[in-house]
């Protein structure tokens, strides 16, 4: 089940209508295991590795 806040999420700050927003949620959840790689050493990546918790940041490498 995908979250309905999710959904709401990308269609009111992407613009995206509900179908789209199911279909790029349904693309993330397949690849769910690429995110890191596709992510690493971006900006958004690096800012959150320093606000994850319990050292969760070292999870992105």
């Amino acid at each position: 089940m995908i979250p309905n806040e999710l959904i709401q999420g990308l269609i009111e700050k992407v613009g995206l209508d509900e179908e789209k927003a199911k279909m790029v949620i349904a693309f993330l959840q397949e690849n769910a295991h690429k995110l890191p790689e596709w992510l690493k050493g971006s900006e958004l990546v690096e800012d959150l590795k320093d606000k994850l918790p319990a050292g969760l940041g070292k999870l992105f490498g």
